[in-house]
């Protein structure tokens, strides 16, 4: 799975207070262009992975949980190599900003494999 990291999402339980913290005593910078109701987008101003604050709620992971976005250029193949060797993985999923696939580690975290549309 030698794919470049995208994207770091971080469950929150109390999205103004995870934003505060991480723009005023972290340093990262917030675009609000991004928002949404459950949803701020930060970036670190330097190495173009973007972070992202979802507050936690019953259909989302419990607050405290890190999910890690993957850039690949071939979803389809990228799910099929890692279920080839016997990895459990969600289907593929279309979003607005891809597609989509997840898996976990025997610890439970989160590894989502992420194609972007063309345009992007």
């Amino acid at each position: 799975m030698a794919t470049p990291l995208d994207f770091i999402v971080f469950y929150v339980s109390d999205l103004g207070k995870s934003l505060s913290y991480f723009t005023e005593k972290l340093g990262f910078t917030h675009d609000p262009t991004q928002d949404g109701p459950v949803f701020r987008q930060l970036s670190d101003g330097g190495s173009g992975i973007g972070i992202g604050l979802v507050l936690a709620s019953r259909e989302t992971p419990a607050p405290g949980t890190i999910e890690l976005y993957f850039k690949t250029a071939d979803i389809d193949g990228s799910r099929a190599a890692i279920t080839g060797r016997g990895v459990e993985a969600t289907p593929i999923e279309q979003r607005p900003f891809g597609s989509i696939f997840t898996v976990r580690s025997p610890d439970g975290n989160l590894l989502t494999m992420l194609q972007p549309p063309a345009s992007r």
